[in-house]
């Protein structure tokens, strides 16, 4: 069970005892050993028995010797505890009395609970967004109390173990998972992924306050530095197709030491409000519904792709929004980004890139939001004048170099394999791809040197769907390293034949080690 900020708070002074009394126990042992060795010089023991009896008394003094040494050693260490309980007690304090600021939200201290005020829907918009940021900033705060709390809790029964004459506590495992991989948190072999279950949707606690079911949804770094997570369809109910529904959806995210999730509410409004994510241009040949497609990132320009959908998600086509950060009203599609999913002008459909450190070019994988073909490239080079926003003067990979934007681009991926949802990152100076390979239906994940080489690799599953039934995605999320990699991706279990078909929908979250084993 989870330690508590009142826990955390009531630490100080009960650890301050108990370390009072290690040293008084200490000091005890010794001060017993000082009396015995100076009986022993006052007595005048003779003969056979003499000896016996001295050498006991010697014995013994030297027993309470080790145990005040070990004691003190103990005791010692309390005292770092100690101290460190009480520098994490006044961090509490901080994120209270941060909590209680204007505008302010309720924390619970006996669950670690945030909870918006009373009055939040009458809130003004930027008082809404303020309050929704905080949220997400005190839940990520809370978390690495807990986290500091219990490295403090382990420091503390190894110094009891240590009193007491144990051997150190070994780490508790709470699955069959850390029984068979060894002690939970530890790191990550090469080829070891690692499910944390749901952080939104369905399952998840404490999720997205005022959303109950949840598509995937990426994380975008805006130009101020602040992060949201971006979902598709998302429901204030506990499943699919339950009132109010979100189109599409933003709600801010901060992230905890360990690079764990923790979101705030919506900022942006569902279905039919005035703001609601996306809008929807009149030229989007009849689409009712809009999901998001992927993100490219420029400098500190973050593009995304947004698919045009009807008829049960029958993409019409796409185009792109810069996510600025101004959630007050729809994002509006960048001039003349528009394309058809199929026909004259026809475009991929679901996009993801990164602008490389090493050449400053933008590298983009794209292929179809229906996942209906596989996985093809394009470059976009800023220092030649090279545009984004111009989808029409993107090159393309044809197997030997990148062309015009009037080549026709080659698949990287295999015949017959198709691709769905895509993330291609940067990582660590390598381009790296996650996503939803439609043709084994896992999760996966591939490492490179050359971004045109990504698909050359051999992948590492990320998450299998023999394990978890219908996955997709997913995305990487910011602060992965290769060996500790945190990927977000979906489950919605639509099979007619389990208990409620469509009553598990939800973003997991997901840390994996790329590097393959040797």
């Amino acid at each position: 069970m989870a330690l508590t900020l009142q826990e955390l708070l009531n630490w100080p002074p009960e650890i301050g005892d108990l370390g009072k009394a290690a040293h008084d126990v200490a000091t005890n042992h010794a001060d017993s050993a000082d009396f015995l060795r100076s009986t022993m010089q006052a007595a005048d023991w003779d003969g056979e028995s003499g000896d016996t009896a001295r050498q006991a008394v010697f014995s013994t003094a030297g027993d309470h010797d080790k145990q005040a040494e070990r004691i003190k050693a103990a005791a010692t260490l309390i005292d770092t505890a100690h101290q460190d309980a009480d520098t994490l007690a006044n961090k509490v304090k901080d994120i209270l009395n941060y909590a209680a600021e204007a505008p302010a939200v309720q924390v619970d201290l006996s669950t670690n609970k945030v909870s918006l005020p009373a009055s939040y829907e009458y809130l003004d918009a930027e008082t809404k967004t303020k309050v929704a940021e905080k949220v997400a900033e005190l839940r990520a705060q809370i978390a690495d109390a807990v986290i500091e709390g219990d490295r403090i809790d382990d420091e503390l029964a190894k110094a009891i173990a240590k009193a007491s004459g144990l051997p150190e506590p070994a780490p508790t495992a709470t699955s069959l998972e850390d029984l068979m991989l060894g002690p939970p948190g530890g790191p990550l072999r090469p080829g070891e992924t690692r499910n944390h279950g749901p952080v939104a949707g369905t399952g998840s606690d404490p999720g997205i306050p005022g959303i109950g079911a949840a598509d995937l949804g990426e994380v975008v770094t805006l130009p101020d530095g602040k992060q949201v997570a971006i979902f598709g369809d998302a429901f204030e109910g506990d499943h699919v197709g339950a009132d109010p529904h979100y189109r599409s959806v933003a709600v801010p995210v901060s992230f905890d030491s360990e690079g764990h999730p923790h979101y705030g509410p919506p900022l942006t409004g569902p279905k039919g409000s005035p703001n609601e994510l996306f809008a929807i241009p009149d030229y989007a040949l009849g689409a009712d519904d809009t999901l998001p497609g992927g993100t490219v990132k420029v400098g500190n320009d973050t593009y995304m792709m947004v698919v045009g959908t009807k008829n049960n998600l029958e993409q019409t086509g796409s185009w792109l929004v810069k996510v600025n950060g101004d959630f007050s009203k729809p994002l509006q599609p960048v001039p003349n980004s528009w394309a058809p999913a199929a026909g004259e002008g026809a475009r991929p459909t679901q996009i993801s890139g990164f602008q490389s450190s090493q050449d400053g070019k933008v590298y983009i994988v794209a292929d179809s939001f229906d996942r209906s073909t596989g996985v093809t490239m394009y470059q976009v080079d800023p220092s030649q004048g090279g545009s984004i926003e111009d989808r029409g003067s993107w090159k393309p990979w044809t197997g030997a170099s990148f062309g015009s934007g009037s080549d026709s681009p080659v698949f990287l991926t295999d015949p017959n394999v198709t691709y769905g949802e895509l993330s291609f990152q940067e990582v660590e100076g390598k381009p790296v791809l996650s996503g939803f390979n439609g043709s084994s239906g896992n999760v996966e994940v591939l490492v490179a040197n050359d971004p045109t080489q990504i698909m050359q690799g051999i992948p590492t599953t990320v998450v299998d769907s023999r394990q978890v039934p219908q996955p997709y995605g997913g995305f990487i999320m910011p602060g992965s390293t290769l060996d500790n990699m945190n990927i977000l991706a979906s489950q919605w279990n639509s099979d007619p034949r389990v208990p409620n078909p469509g009553s598990v929908y939800n973003s997991q979250e997901i840390t994996v080690n790329v590097n393959r084993p040797k």
